[in-house]
């Protein structure tokens, strides 16, 4: 499977596409994350003339999930979800509980197409999983559906999801059926008396595209279903017992996605990582969309904020990131009034120096002469895209100059392409 991301607009709107990669067997499937309808910018233009606008929604295909990760409706927003809702018919929206309670008071919104997502917590300490689990239609008559998972990750200390992340996770359904799998039917053998007729069994039949399940059948869902021939797993264990990783549960490559605009910190993003990401077969992490400013700094502690480093470069460590794209991060209006402003904004070249510099004292550090592919540092403008595979990044944007472009020192980027 690949993964195309796409910068939608100016704002922290992407469309992720889920296509196959050996043949065209299943039709793509389409995550729009907070839709933005805007207008271009006229300094964005001037200075990059070769990004391509998309002025509209309506020039994209119809996403089959949107995502807001915002805990407020702007206008841009509402405007963008309003059309949605007026020209899809296969689209779901999923929200927080407090935004998806405001869209359903809107008038003139189809408001069945609305579903919460309310904040993970590790089904092994609560006995329940949060998860919200969309089928991917088989393939083939009587084959295993794929399956899309989607996770509200809020920020420890920030309240009405202001720092949340949305974790995503695609995985296929097969394109074949399974050696190991039992046939349903058995072939028939006919024998008469002079000859013997042998009528094997049918090939599977691929499957027309199938309407994705409407939201009531989505939110009566939330328990994950049990797929064909898979024991189910095990109650979680007492609290008192050692509660070790879970062992994944399907094989095969599962692409993965964690989404934070204005950036979360790993220590909240860890248990979903090592539970949900486990147990789906998900790392490493696909792709790692998420701010380049540092760690939020209190007006009270001038002086006591020693993390200098993004705080996305824990997470892309440790869930060893193929790709990290850039947001806008942080758009706080108190850090235009304080004398003092609470985060820094990295550029992208300044991430990737730190993140190699980072990867290569880990290596020193274990003695191992494996050297893991780096994680490529992204920054996208309006219209730029870039396609993933769970082996890292297999193709960007020929438009995307800029990412070849670095300081002088003066400060002037230059291009070090030849022409």
């Amino acid at each position: 499977m690949a993964l195309n991301i796409s910068k939608v607009c100016s704002a922290d709107s992407f469309l992720l596409t889920f296509t196959p990669v050996e043949g065209s067997i299943r039709d793509p499937f389409y995550i729009l994350l907070d839709p933005v309808l805007e207008e271009p910018a006229t300094n964005n233009l001037l200075h990059h003339p070769h990004t391509k606008h998309i002025p509209s929604i309506s020039h994209i295909p119809t996403p089959h999930l949107v995502i807001i990760s915002k805990g407020r409706i702007t206008p841009p927003l509402e405007a963008a979800l309003r059309h949605i809702a007026l020209t899809a018919t296969k689209t779901i929206i999923l929200a927080d509980p407090a935004t998806a309670k405001t869209l359903r008071t809107w008038k003139n919104f189809d408001f069945s197409i609305v579903g919460a997502l309310e904040p993970w917590l590790d089904p092994r300490l609560v006995g329940e999983d949060r998860v919200v689990r969309v089928p991917v239609p088989p393939c083939y008559i009587g084959g295993d559906r794929g399956e899309v998972t989607v996770s509200l990750i809020p920020q420890r200390g920030f309240m009405k999801g202001a720092r949340a992340a949305i974790g995503i996770t695609y995985r296929p359904s097969p394109s074949r059926p399974s050696p190991f799998r039992r046939c349903v039917t058995m072939p028939v053998t006919t024998t008469t008396p002079g000859s013997t007729t042998i009528v094997s069994a049918p090939q599977p039949q691929l499957l027309p595209s199938l309407p994705v399940p409407s939201i009531g059948d989505l939110t009566a869902r939330l328990v994950p279903p049990t797929p064909p021939l898979t024991p189910k797993l095990p109650p979680p264990p007492p609290k008192d017992t050692d509660t070790g990783l879970p062992l994944p549960r399907f094989p095969g490559k599962t692409l993965s996605v964690i989404f934070s605009p204005r950036g979360t910190s790993y220590n909240s993003i860890k248990p979903y990582a090592t539970s949900h990401l486990v147990s789906e077969a998900a790392l490493p992490l696909t792709a790692l969309i998420h701010s380049f400013d540092t760690e939020p700094r209190p007006l009270w502690a001038l002086g006591r904020n020693n993390s200098y480093f993004p705080i996305g470069q824990e997470t892309a460590l440790a869930l060893g990131a193929k790709a990290w794209v850039a947001t806008c991060g942080s758009d706080d209006k108190a850090t235009v009034r304080s004398k003092r402003p609470r985060t820094r904004t990295y550029l992208w070249h300044e991430v990737q120096e730190m993140l190699d510099r980072a990867e290569a004292k880990e290596r020193r550090a274990s003695s191992s002469r494996y050297a893991p592919r780096s994680t490529q540092i992204l920054d996208l403008y309006q219209g730029e895209e870039v396609t993933l595979t769970s082996d890292g990044v297999c193709e960007l944007d020929p438009l995307s100059q800029h990412q070849r472009a670095v300081p002088d020192a003066l400060g002037l980027f230059n291009s070090v392409s030849a022409f």
